[in-house]
């Protein structure tokens, strides 16, 4: 991809060095947010089947280590 194309795409063209500097500054911190509740998002994942695996594991009721009651 060439750097006209990767400046259309991130919408760059025709702005000045100001501007441009002000729209990448927007789209890194867009991205950054977008990174923060993915990682939250994963982490949530995680932790649910944490939980879910735990309950399954401790799930034996009155029944002993071997499984007999």
């Amino acid at each position: 991809m060439s750097q006209e194309e990767r400046d259309a795409r991130l919408g760059l063209t025709g702005l000045t060095g100001a501007e441009r500097e002000a729209r990448i500054r927007l789209l890194t911190e867009e991205l950054e947010r977008k990174k923060a509740a993915a990682r939250a998002a994963l982490e949530a994942q995680r932790e649910a089947r944490r939980r879910a695996s735990a309950t399954r594991a401790g799930d034996g009721g009155d029944e002993g280590p071997t499984g007999v009651a």
